[in-house]
Parts: C-alpha cells; structure tokens; sequence
C-alpha cells in the first residue's frame, strides 16, 4: 500500500470527517457559488449574480428574463460544467430568478449609459410600415392601439438609439447587445458550452 505524504493524510481525513458529518456535501455545494464566474465565463458572469445553494438547488440572480429564459434553456450543459469545475458536487437542479431593487450588473456603468435620448430620431419608412401593420392587427379599442403605437414606436427608436451607442445585433437570437464578438452573453455561452460537449 502506498504511503500518503502528511498533507495527503490531512486532507483524507478531513475529507473523512467532512463526510462523515455531511459538511463535504455542503462544502461541495457551495462551492459552485464560488466558482460560478469561472463555470458560466467572465462574459455572462457580468449579467448573472450567485445567490445560494440549499439542498442541491443552486440560485442565481439574472438581471432580465432574457437571461433567465436562455439559462433555462442551457440548464443542463451548465450543470455539466458544474461538475468539470467543481467534482462531485452535489448541485443537481439550478434555479434562476431575476433579481431587481438595487442589483446592478456586474458591469463598468456610467449614469450616461441610462440616457437614450430619443427625441431627434427619424424612423425609416420601413419601421413606421411594420408599426402600422402590428397596430392594424391588433385588437382593442381607440385608446389601446395609440398606446400599442407609442410602445413600439419607443420599442423602434430605442433600437436606433442603443445601434447609435455601439450595440450589436446577437446573430444568434437578434437582441442587441453591448460588448465583443457575434454574440450575446447567453448565446456566446451556449455557443462555447455546445462546442465543448460536442
């Protein structure tokens, strides 16, 4: 039998006695919460906050329903990447919720990024068309289609605005997104977790 150097024989041990009690499997646990940055990518890790791990369930804070729609689609290639990261570890199930009231993505954030000044921009005859004709469709009285008209008018301009401010079209999904390369954050992970599972 081969013999374990002293610090193998202390982390045996105390693998042993974490074990024993059950605190290895919590220890384990939590942590994919310390390790999330390095499981999901510096890139979507900006967008994505690890709030707790109980019983399996590992929670994680996104900053829109977009984020939280793609990760749900993703669930299983990112707990795979769990147990690459972090081995035997016991998170069998991740849950994702948006957080709101003072969470702020984990990004360079000025208060200009919040100003879109939409007052000076022209909308092409194309965009008015596509209004025109969700507005013709759509049902409701009077008063609810000048609402629908000035929500997709917004919608339109803000596009134009955030194009103005450097954002980028997903080729993946088609949200607009701020930051390098062809895809957003949840589509540059699935991209780069499929490429991996093969």
């Amino acid at each position: 039998m081969e013999r374990r150097s002293p610090v193998e024989s202390i982390k045996f041990s105390l693998n042993k006695f974490l074990t024993k009690h059950d605190f290895y499997i919590k220890i384990k646990g939590h942590e994919a919460l310390l390790k999330w940055d390095e499981i999901v990518g510096e890139k979507l890790a900006k967008y994505t906050k690890p709030l707790s791990y109980k019983e399996g369930v590992l929670t994680i804070g996104v900053v829109s329903s977009l984020f939280m729609r793609e990760l749900n689609a993703m669930k299983p290639q990112i707990l795979k990447r769990v147990q690459e990261k972090v081995g035997e570890s016991p998170v069998h199930e991740l849950r994702f919720r948006v957080v709101e009231h003072g969470y702020k993505p984990r990004v360079k954030h000025t208060p200009q990024d919040d100003i879109i000044d939409l007052s000076d921009i022209k909308l092409p005859a194309e965009d008015l068309a596509w209004i025109e004709n969700l507005v013709s469709k759509f049902k409701g009285d009077k008063k609810a289609k000048m609402r629908y008209r000035e929500v997709l008018l917004y919608f339109k301009k803000s596009e134009i605005a955030r194009k103005k401010m450097g954002y980028k079209r997903c080729k993946r999904c088609g949200t607009l997104f701020k930051g390098k390369g062809d895809f957003c954050p949840a589509c540059e992970l699935e991209e780069r977790l499929h490429r991996k599972g093969g």
